[in-house]
Parts: C-alpha cells; structure tokens; sequence
C-alpha cells in the first residue's frame, strides 16, 4: 500500500462516532482545501465586453440552483 492509501484509510478511521453535522462540516472543508489549491490554476474569464449592452436576467438561473440542490436538502433532512 502506498503512502497516500494509508494516509486516507487512517482518516477514514478517525471519522468514526463524528455525528451528521461534523462529517457535513469536515465535507465543507475537504471542498475549500481543494478550491484554495485549485484557486491558482483557474484563469478568469471576463465576460464585460461580451455582456455590455445585454441585460442579464439571474432569476432563472437561481430556480435552476434551489431545484438542483434541493435532493441534497431533502436528504440531509431525512437523514
């Protein structure tokens, strides 16, 4: 087994007895680390001079997001 497998396997055995709430939180944080070492990588794309003179309606977009995300809701509620 290499250096990396058990590096996982012994923080998957230390998150035994943590409860919903702290796994969603160590989750959370797994996420950022990756977006913060990721942060660098990502170029940005400015979209003004494709956008100017267009009205950008978001509405949309945020129905779009609550009903993508709402099983993960509903999953975490009936957890």
């Amino acid at each position: 087994m290499n250096k990396a497998a058990l590096v996982k396997h012994e923080i998957y055995n230390k998150l035994v007895g943590f409860t919903d709430q702290d796994l969603i939180d160590i989750v959370s944080f797994i996420d950022f680390m990756r977006y913060k070492k990721n942060l660098g990588a990502k170029k940005m794309v400015k979209l003004e001079g494709i956008l100017k003179g267009h009205d950008v309606d978001f509405t949309d977009l945020k129905i779009l997001k609550r009903q993508t995300w709402r099983h993960v809701e509903e999953e975490l509620d009936n957890g």
